[in-house]
């Protein structure tokens, strides 16, 4: 199980830092939708080295500080990549609806932006410090810090109540928002495209392109729904099932071995691997994108013509419609 931890948070570390390395030095920062993307791959590399500050094969005698840094830590970045990934979804659909006009009007408020999307997870991170609720979780092995009631002077199953209610308004209702806000945006964004798409059927080339970025930008939150699915799970099975789970755990720790080790596995290792599977979408998009730009050119060349076309026949009075799709189409190359 340490073995299994170390490589998925080294292959998450190893993702991010290059992500962010490429972001700083190839693609250009200066680009809205580029910072956002940076944010997504900074939490990131947050959850994954607060993940590396604590470490312990046993749940008695625990450093109260350092695991109470290391929850805090991982719960702040976090809720952090739920919203960032949300943003990249939002922003998607507003380049595609509004056109540049509308990011340029977001761009005035960006600090603003930036510290609601810092500010929001950190007083999300702070709540359960004051029920001192950073705690090595019972149910995970290696012992992790994360929420959980482990207060002496209450009964278990009031520490068991209160580690529920935290866990699911501070991280399960925040992840599912943020799948569902997501996705929904995305799939705004590409039926969105493809109405248009169904208008010009001259302009085919261009929306197709529109399209595939719409449709790969899906790949964020599907990464977050693959990470944490397994937790989900868990949780679910913990609230409903709680007697079958606390059999599989007493089975774990006296033979060493049982469902539970399986169970524990794939969690580890889907949760842990967030920032490598965010730096695998943002390397295949990047990929796809150059891999597209010949055909952008093209695609230009092609509406210049069309353009010229549809000028020259009285039938088609729809020159302001395709400037319009035009613009839209020139706004998501920054996406």
């Amino acid at each position: 199980m340490l073995i299994l931890f170390y490589v998925c948070i080294s292959l998450s570390i190893g993702g991010s830092t290059l992500m962010l390395t490429h972001l700083f030095f190839f693609d250009n920062l200066k680009v809205f939708a580029q910072r956002i993307v940076a944010c997504l791959s900074i939490s990131d590399c947050f959850y994954a080295f607060g993940l590396l500050l604590y470490v312990e094969p046993s749940f008695d005698g625990y450093d109260i500080t350092r695991c109470t840094i290391q929850g805090a830590v991982t719960q702040f970045a976090r809720i952090c990549a739920f919203l960032w990934s949300t943003s990249i979804s939002y922003f998607l659909y507003v380049s595609i609806t509004r056109g540049q006009k509308q990011l340029i009007y977001f761009q005035r408020y960006e600090k603003f932006i930036l510290i609601i999307g810092f500010a929001i997870p950190c007083l999300m991170a702070t709540i359960p410090l004051f029920f001192q609720s950073y705690a090595p979780t019972p149910a995970k092995v290696p012992a992790i810090c994360s929420i959980n009631s482990n207060d002496e002077n209450k009964s278990i199953e009031k520490n068991r109540s209160l580690s529920l209610y935290l866990n699911l308004t501070l991280f399960y209702i925040p992840l599912l928002l943020s799948l569902i806000i997501s996705v929904y945006f995305i799939l705004r964004s590409y039926f969105k495209i493809k109405r248009i798409k169904s208008q010009y059927e001259l302009l085919n080339k261009q929306i197709n392109i529109q399209l595939m970025f719409a449709r790969n930008l899906i790949l964020y939150p599907l990464a977050l729904f693959i990470c944490w699915l397994p937790s989900q799970i868990i949780f679910l099975i913990f609230v409903f099932k709680n007697t079958w789970i606390e059999q599989i755990q007493q089975d774990y720790f006296i033979n060493q071995t049982g469902t539970y080790y399986y169970i524990r596995i794939i969690q580890y290792g889907a949760s842990f691997l967030q920032g490598f599977f965010n730096s695998l979408v943002y390397w295949f998009n990047s990929y796809q994108m150059r891999k597209r730009l010949n055909i952008l050119e093209r695609a230009n060349l092609e509406y210049q013509k069309t353009k010229t076309f549809l000028s020259n026949n009285n039938e088609y009075n729809e020159n302001r419609s395709s400037s319009q799709l035009s613009n839209s189409f020139e706004n998501l190359q920054e996406i």
